[in-house]
Formats: structure tokens, C-alpha cells, sequence
């Protein structure tokens, strides 16, 4: 693309690192392409189902990869059983980040604030240092994205919320980490998205600075003390980035932290103009990236936690030995039902989310296994693409061209079983149900999922 406005690029002078003229010409070729594979998910068939595109290891990311061209990730079945994302390069740094400052601990609590489409969320629910990760969206139009995602991610650590930033005042001092990659001006992503450019103006910069602070107003209650806040955005403007650190180093509830980060990485680091707090910019000249911006500040002041388990009405006990075989008898489940519906939950997280779901409108916190019907488990999609599923429950893996056509939702013609439910898998990878009745197999695969044929 090609700014034909000056008063952007006008705008970014003075900012840490920036070079108009590389800038520029960075801008006129095309974004690299980059995915996250899920680690929980056959990892090693997906790094291998790239082989041609020659996958580089992103250097901040354990388990992200540049690609050398960009595919048809919708014809991927790899893709739709969410044995991977794809996600834009710099924003995978908060992998590097976080362990940076939280190393080898265990056991903590983490909210994404701004998560659909869910990014983010996904990368932090894959590191090992968190027990529950709450993937939170406020617009309602967007949750179903995140949804989704969460879904196909297939971690029962991961929980879907949609609040207000506000409500999350409510649970002081509960979140050992928050990241607020909060709503901005956009201006990283014009490469990406020239529409954006067109669209942006000299005061927009100005105005998400305004409802960036209100989000972390609310945002920053919900920290525990020696806890980390992660701000990040996806603008080049300093009134979005530095100088929102100043905002919160000036309540003096926060210290700024400071990475080391290797020169060969081309990130560029900067600090906020009146309490020098520590920030990071990525330029697309100086990194094999997109425009981004993130911080580190840890939390001085101790917040006691009101986040305590709720009485719960609804009846709960372990799994009987009929639903137990559908998933992994590696960790310990507790089973509730709602009508005919049956959900399971980690044993060990389910006073977190009785706590959580007495404060917050939760749209996801345990796996749906199905629906119960005569003592018989209709298998709900949300456990196909869980990666919490026992292995070794009735499975039919397809080829490419089949998998294709079963995610179109068209029929499993050709395919032979005994009569009952089948684990529909890609390369050992989850992708729906089909149930074998009257010596033919019907397709099960949600409806609003599906692959329209004309793509």
C-alpha cells in the first residue's frame, strides 16, 4: 500500500525507532505469514503438513511459524479441528514475555480482557504456568468468534466470558496476570488491512487513548499484588502506548519491566517520556512482522481477592463409568447436567469457576459432552474437537478428500462400520461425529461450521 496522507506518517515522527522512509517501503510488499500450532494437538503432523512451505520458527514463540506463502487455511482440515491458528507474528511476543517474568511458576490465573477472536487467548492457555485462563469480549457480535476458537483450541482450562471491563472490579486481586491488548487506532495492521488506513484520522489515536484508560481503570482491580499487567496494542502512536504507561505509573500501584530482548530481533524498545517505564515496538522495516506495540508492569499493592466459590445448585458428582470412557482418565472430572445436556469440568478447577460464575456472565467454562437421551450420550461436536477426549473412543480417520467432503457436510459415502457413533479424525486430529445407522453414516458435523462448497 501506499500512504497517500501525510498526516500519519507525520504523526509517528518523534516516535522511538522510527524510520519513514524504510517504513514506507516496508508497507508496499506484502504481510508475512505466520501460525501457532496447538502443542496439545499432533503437533508434529502439522509442522509436517507444511513441510512445503519451508516453516520457520518464529524466535518469541515456542510453537509459532513463519510460512512462505499464504494457503487456503479454510481447506485445511488441520485448520478447522484447530490443530493450529493463525496469528500475526508480533503479537506472539507475549509468549516471550510473560515467561521472561514468570519463569518456571505454576498454577496461576491469567484473563485476556479484549480476547475475540481469541489469539491471544489460545497462546496463553497453551503455557504451562496457567491453571485457568478467562477469555473475555464485551461485544456481544464478537463472542461467537471467540466461541469458536475456544472450542476448537480444545483446552478445559480455557473460559469464555462476556463483561464489561467494569464487572471485572468485582474480583480484586484474583488475576495473577491480565493482559489488556486493549481496542486502538489500528495502525500496525494497515499493511494488512489498507481499508483501516482510509478509514483512520489525525484525532482516532486521541480518542482510543481515552477508552484505553477507562479499560484499564477496571482492568488493573483485577490484579493481585506481585502480579503482571501486559498492555499491548496493535498502534504505532505514543499516546496510545507510552504515554498510557506513564498513566499508570503515575497512580504508583505499578512497577515497569524492563526484558532483555536480542538486538537480532529488531524490536525496538522505547520508554514512556515522564516515569521512563519500559515498552516495545515492532516496525514491519525491522521485524518479519506486523505493527505492535507491549509492556510489562508488575503490581506493587496488595488487593485481597473476593473471588470465592458459590454455593451451587446444580448437582454434581464424578463420572459414572458410562461417561468417563469418553474422556481422558488422566485427570480427575466432575459431571453436572442441565436437563439433557451433560458437561465435565476439571475436578480441580471447579471451585475457580463456581467463583468466577457467581461474578461474571460465563458463555463457556466446562466441556459439553452431549446430550443424554435414555441413558445414551448423544456426543456434542464441542468434545470431537476437545483435546480432553479419550483416544480411544470408536474413531474413523479420513483422508484429505474425504475430510474435505466431511466438512462441507456432505455424505460419507464408500466408508463401512458396525452401527453406533464414530470419532470423525484428520491425521489423528478431531474433527466431528458420524453416526453408522441403516449401513450408512450420517454426517454430524455442525451446519454453521461447514465449508460452503463454492469456496
Amino acid at each position: 500500500m501506499i500512504f497517500t496522507d501525510s498526516a500519519f506518517l507525520k504523526s509517528l515522527e518523534g516516535c522511538e525507532g522510527f524510520d519513514k522512509d524504510s517504513f514506507e517501503q516496508a508497507h508496499l510488499g506484502p504481510a508475512p505469514v505466520s501460525i501457532r500450532v496447538n502443542p496439545y494437538k499432533q503437533h508434529a503432523e502439522v509442522t509436517k503438513s507444511f513441510q512445503d512451505q519451508s516453516p520457520v520458527s518464529i524466535p518469541w514463540c515456542e510453537h509459532g511459524y513463519y510460512l512462505k506463502s499464504r494457503p487456503v487455511f479454510a481447506k485445511d482440515p488441520l485448520w478447522h479441528a484447530g490443530a493450529y491458528y493463525v496469528q500475526e507474528a508480533s503479537s506472539m511476543f507475549i509468549e516471550y514475555a510473560l515467561k521472561s517474568v514468570l519463569g518456571d511458576q505454576s498454577g496461576l490465573k491469567a484473563l485476556d480482557l479484549c480476547a475475540a477472536p481469541g489469539g491471544k487467548s489460545t497462546l496463553l492457555a497453551s503455557m504451562p504456568s496457567f491453571q485457568v485462563v478467562v477469555a473475555n469480549e464485551i461485544i456481544h457480535s464478537r463472542v461467537p468468534s471467540l466461541m469458536e476458537n475456544a472450542i476448537k483450541w480444545g483446552n478445559p482450562r480455557l473460559i469464555v466470558s462476556n463483561n464489561d471491563p467494569v464487572q471485572f472490579e468485582n474480583l480484586p486481586g484474583y488475576f495473577d496476570v491480565v493482559l489488556v491488548d486493549a481496542p486502538c487506532s489500528g495502525s500496525g495492521l494497515f499493511r494488512k488491512d489498507p481499508q483501516a488506513y482510509q478509514e483512520w484520522k489525525p484525532e482516532l489515536p486521541e480518542f482510543c487513548s481515552a477508552r484505553q484508560k477507562r479499560i484499564l481503570n477496571s482492568a488493573t482491580k483485577a490484579i493481585s499484588e506481585d502480579g503482571y499487567l501486559l498492555y499491548s496494542t496493535c498502534s504505532y502512536s505514543a499516546c496510545e502506548n507510552e504515554e498510557n504507561l506513564d498513566y499508570l505509573m503515575a497512580t504508583g500501584d505499578f512497577e515497569s519491566i524492563q526484558l532483555s530482548i536480542p538486538t537480532e530481533w529488531g524490536i525496538v524498545a522505547s520508554v514512556s517520556p515522564r516515569y521512563q517505564a519500559h515498552g516495545y515496538r515492532f516496525y514491519p522495516n525491522r521485524i518479519q512482522g506486523e505493527g505492535f506495540f507491549c509492556a510489562v508492569l508488575k503490581k506493587k499493592v496488595e488487593s485481597q481477592s473476593h473471588a470465592q466459590s458459590s454455593p451451587n445448585q446444580t448437582h454434581v458428582k464424578l463420572l459414572s463409568p458410562e461417561l468417563s470412557r469418553w474422556v481422558n482418565s488422566e485427570f480427575e472430572w466432575i459431571s453436572y447436567q442441565k436437563e439433557n445436556e451433560v458437561y465435565v469440568q476439571l475436578e480441580e478447577l471447579w471451585d475457580d469457576i463456581n467463583g468466577l460464575d457467581a461474578v461474571l456472565k460465563l458463555r463457556k467454562k466446562s466441556l459439553r459432552l452431549g446430550n443424554l437421551i435414555r441413558d445414551e450420550l448423544i456426543p456434542d461436536h464441542e468434545l470431537a474437537v476437545s483435546a480432553s477426549i479419550n483416544n480411544d473412543c470408536n474413531q474413523l480417520d479420513l483422508t484429505r478428500d474425504q475430510a474435505i467432503s466431511y466438512l462441507k457436510r456432505e455424505e460419507l459415502n464408500g466408508l463401512e462400520g458396525a452401527s453406533g457413533w464414530y470419532w470423525i479424525t484428520y491425521n489423528g486430529t478431531g474433527l466431528g461425529w458420524a453416526k453408522m445407522a441403516g449401513g450408512k453414516f450420517k454426517n454430524h458435523y455442525p451446519m454453521n461450521w461447514r465449508i460452503l462448497k463454492q469456496n
